[in-house]
């Protein structure tokens, strides 16, 4: 019951604006992080389960938390290094554990991944007002209630109209945030109108896929790229066709990933028009030239949150999760944080074809979610908000590791429901 409620809050505190803030210190408490708190609190005392349920995933994710909290206290002392630390367990180790503990069955995530949907596709009416009307509203009704004026002042210049419409932000802090939690749940939502057709579910899909449009960001963009990149390869791993299938995306993926930073060739272009913002993949490029200095002096504990070397005229900001998080807490870290991540997607992806149709649908949605979220990871950084659904969407499929259990249930319930049609139809 606990984790339900907590499960609960805690989608809920993802559609909180980010006015909704108190200040301790320098601290900024939000919903989602008390929601994380409570729920890596239980995830203690439900230590047993945790340990139950562990594997190759939990050991990886608990060295990189290791790793990050030595790097912190190293370069900012014990107690700030502490305090840093104990925010990044909130947010990686709260949202993991909490997804981990609580959607433990198929019907669990279809109902999570389902409220998603739902809250996104209501906002998309806010966001097309938002983007012809040229006024975050939301925000702004939040700073009324709250007298906090959160946003970045930039997001209310020009450099955020393209072609007369406004990038949209909707209940998020930044258009990049907005676009990639749509991007997150586009697959289950593609999937489910594939697998089971009803008008709704197609209006669903389809006010994420305008949501997503509204931010003119290149997040989504590249997540439904590598989507169905990924589902060629998910379709092609079972077989003679698996090596080619797999070298083949990788060799594409790195492509449009070196494109991007690079600002050069067709993809770049492509993305770079449909971000409507030509100098974004040379900024990138700049950010991984400068930062590689900080990264080889400090290859091991990295620079924790020091600021970077860079010229004065560049800001402070990085654009790409993966940069960030080796350039903060060393080499070793990002790429025990990277092999995690790899090594769930891979994990689940060799079970796939082992599980029921009524299942497999889901299975698949979460890999081209998770997939595209690692790779596109290496063009955004996942500040805020983000950062928690990555781990939480992370740790939201441990139920498919049961697949022969599973498929023993689908196929009963679906035998009772053929039985029971057989028999209404009988009574007619």
């Amino acid at each position: 019951m606990i984790l339900r409620i907590l499960t609960i809050l805690f989608i809920i505190s993802i559609f909180i604006p980010v006015e909704f803030h108190y200040l301790l210190g320098s601290l900024r408490i939000e919903t989602y992080r008390v929601v994380l708190g409570l729920a890596l609190v239980a995830s203690i005392i439900n230590i047993k389960s945790v340990l139950e349920r562990a594997d190759m995933v939990d050991i990886l994710l608990a060295a990189f938390i290791l790793l990050a909290s030595t790097s912190l206290m190293y370069n900012h002392g014990v107690q700030k290094g502490l305090e840093s630390a104990g925010i990044l367990a909130i947010e990686v180790l709260g949202s993991f554990y909490l997804a981990r503990l609580f959607i433990t069955t198929p019907k669990r995530y279809y109902y999570v991944n389902l409220s998603f949907v739902i809250i996104l596709t209501g906002l998309v009416f806010f966001s097309l007002y938002e983007a012809f009307a040229k006024h975050r509203i939301l925000h702004d009704w939040a700073t009324m209630i709250t007298g906090n004026n959160s946003l970045d002042y930039r997001l209310y210049t020009h450099y955020y109209i393209r072609f007369g419409i406004m990038r949209t932000t909707n209940l998020f802090a930044h258009p990049i945030l907005y676009g990639t939690i749509g991007a997150i749940f586009f697959p289950f939502a593609i999937l489910l109108v594939l697998n089971k057709f009803k008008w709704i579910n197609f209006g669903r899909a389809l006010a994420l896929l305008v949501g997503m449009i509204t931010t003119l960001s290149s997040a989504p963009l590249l997540a439904v790229v590598f989507q169905g990149a990924t589902a060629v390869l998910a379709y092609n791993w079972q077989g003679a066709k698996r090596l080619w299938s797999s070298l083949t995306f990788f060799a594409f993926a790195g492509f449009l990933l070196i494109n991007a930073l690079s600002n050069r060739g067709f993809f770049a272009i492509l993305i770079s028009y449909l971000t409507f913002n030509p100098v974004t993949g040379y900024y990138r490029m700049l950010q991984w030239e400068h930062s590689m200095d900080d990264i080889t002096e400090n290859p091991v504990l990295g620079i924790g949150l020091n600021d970077w070397s860079r010229p004065e005229w560049m800001n402070s900001s990085i654009d790409s999760f993966w940069l960030l998080v080796t350039m903060q807490h060393g080499v070793f870290a990002g790429f025990i944080l990277l092999l995690c991540s790899f090594y769930a997607v891979f994990s689940v992806l060799g079970v796939l074809h082992k599980h029921h149709p009524a299942v497999k649908w889901m299975v698949n949605s979460w890999i081209l979610a998770s997939m595209s979220l690692i790779l596109i990871g290496f063009t955004v950084d996942y500040f805020g908000k983000i950062q928690p659904m990555f781990f939480f969407v992370l740790g939201s499929i441990s139920w498919a590791k049961y697949h022969e259990q599973l498929n023993v249930s689908v196929t009963k319930l679906s035998h009772m429901a053929r039985l029971k049609a057989a028999y209404q139809h009988k009574m007619k």
